[in-house]
């Protein structure tokens, strides 16, 4: 982005930091628009920076975060410069826009909203709009070689749906966001299913009818739709309670046909074809370690993999081979900043699992992936959007959970925790009210303390980002 010319005057000191964070949430007041008009007068103005970097576009109901940031971690760990961007953020905004894992500055940040402030305050944009215009420019800027895009919400209409992906990405499909993308699976799945573009392959764990929209949805743009299991071979061969070593093979795959026969269409957008004979760069077999536990990350895993090898399979990121693969998965969350993923925190009263779980599916799954390994939590704090299903998320912690503690995160759209207490208390379980995330924490640790017990017991803290945020600030003395 070019910068302001210099002048004999001396210009007004820029806001700072956190001037420009209260500028760019005020925007929130505007709501969720959805449409590409805004976005494509931002990104018009700015020169068009989202066509400057190859990229991955991944959508989905439940685990964009975790996906997008294993992919972006081998394409790191292979050489190429590379762009991540991801929402929400958990602690710091600067988390949403990484190359190579490490944060725009507060500095930059701050200066590409006050170049871009004129378009924003002209078209009415949104937060989520400029914050992706902010992010393509960055990218483009510091010359990423790919970048991997998490959309925001939904697909077809999201800002992010302006680039012209190499691979598509959908991880899954699910009753979320159901006021704006629809209230059935069809009709969420058809919005998902608008990332798709012309002759650009699509990758998704996706079944049922939602897997029928998406593959109509591909047909009509020519191009092939592909499950990880039609690539590879996947294995759980090891369990651990902070990962699981996989196994993963390599299938024999006729790339012109997705998995329903069709015939695909162009080739990976803008690339030409290369011979599929060679295979001086292909793997066969590999173990790898991913340090991240549940089920559902072998499946985020597998959809990475995928993902990077249909682009390979077209001659690009030939360095991505297995040495990539491997050292991309063990050290995700160096190369990332990935966290809330089961995570491990210890505090001298507790043993805490942080979750950013934030619908019913996301929060069966990692319920799922504790009563695998026999894990029951005495405590559990929860919090949510009150725009969520929060009674099911409720119920799908049930099996797990003894006690909830329900807090209230500090965001207008957080659910009360008399609504929470109300709902639980329908469905049989021992529910009270927390307050706010850090008097919630310090009403576990009361219990904690007042049981007694030899070992510290564990606490599952879930249901949002903007929880697991706030309490990662309060465990870690951040605020």
């Amino acid at each position: 982005m070019s910068r302001p010319r210099r002048t004999a005057r001396r210009s007004a000191p820029r806001p700072g930091y956190a001037a420009t964070l209260r500028y760019l949430y005020d925007l929130q007041v505007l709501g969720i628009k959805t449409g590409l008009r805004n976005i494509r007068t931002l990104t018009a103005h700015a020169g068009h920076p989202e066509r400057s970097f190859p990229c991955f576009h991944c959508a989905g109901t439940n685990g964009k975060g975790s996906t997008s940031s294993l992919l972006a971690s081998m394409l790191t760990e292979a050489g190429y410069r590379t762009g991540l961007y991801t929402s929400p953020h958990i602690l710091e905004f600067t988390e949403r826009i990484r190359i190579d894992g490490e944060p725009i500055s507060e500095k930059t940040l701050v200066e590409y909203t006050q170049q871009l402030r004129p378009i924003i305050e002209k078209t009415g944009a949104t937060f989520f709009e400029a914050t992706t215009c902010i992010a393509f420019q960055y990218f483009a800027d510091k010359q990423v070689d790919v970048a991997v895009i998490e959309t925001g919400l939904g697909g077809r209409l999201d800002a992010t749906n302006v680039v012209m992906p190499l691979v598509s990405i959908i991880t899954n499909i699910g009753l979320d966001h159901r006021e704006i993308l629809g209230d059935s699976i069809r009709r969420i799945a058809r919005e998902k299913a608008g990332i798709i573009k012309p002759g650009t392959p699509l990758v998704t764990m996706a079944e049922g009818e939602a897997l029928d929209v998406i593959r109509a949805a591909a047909r009509r743009c020519r191009t092939g739709v592909f499950s990880p299991y039609d690539l590879l071979d996947i294995q759980r061969v090891e369990r651990r309670s902070d990962g699981a070593f996989i196994s993963l093979r390599r299938k024999p795959v006729n790339l012109e046909s997705d998995r329903s026969g069709h015939r695909k269409g162009a080739s990976v957008r803008g690339q030409s074809r290369v011979a599929r004979s060679r295979q001086s760069d292909r793997w066969r077999h590999m173990r790898v370690w991913l340090p991240l536990a549940g089920e559902h990350q072998v499946a985020n895993a597998a959809l990475a993999v995928s993902a990077l090898e249909l682009a390979r399979s077209h001659g690009l990121f030939r360095k991505a081979g297995p040495d990539a693969i491997r050292k991309g998965m063990a050290h995700v969350r160096q190369n990332t900043g990935l966290r809330g993923r089961m995570e491990r925190v210890r505090a001298g009263w507790a043993d805490l699992r942080l979750d950013v779980g934030h619908n019913p599916e996301g929060i069966r799954a990692v319920a799922a992936a504790f009563l695998t390994r026999k894990m029951r939590f005495p405590y559990a704090i929860f919090g949510a959007m009150k725009d969520k299903d929060t009674g099911a998320m409720l119920a799908a912690l049930a099996p797990c959970v003894d006690t909830v503690v329900a807090v209230r995160p500090r965001i207008q759209r957080a659910a009360t925790t008399s609504s929470l207490v109300r709902k639980g208390k329908r469905l049989g379980l021992d529910i009270r009210h927390g307050g706010s995330v850090v008097q919630g924490i310090k009403k576990v640790q009361s219990l904690v303390q007042r049981a007694g017990g030899v070992r510290p017991p564990r606490v599952l803290v879930i249901g949002s980002h903007y929880l697991a945020g706030e309490a990662l600030s309060a465990l870690e003395n951040k605020t």
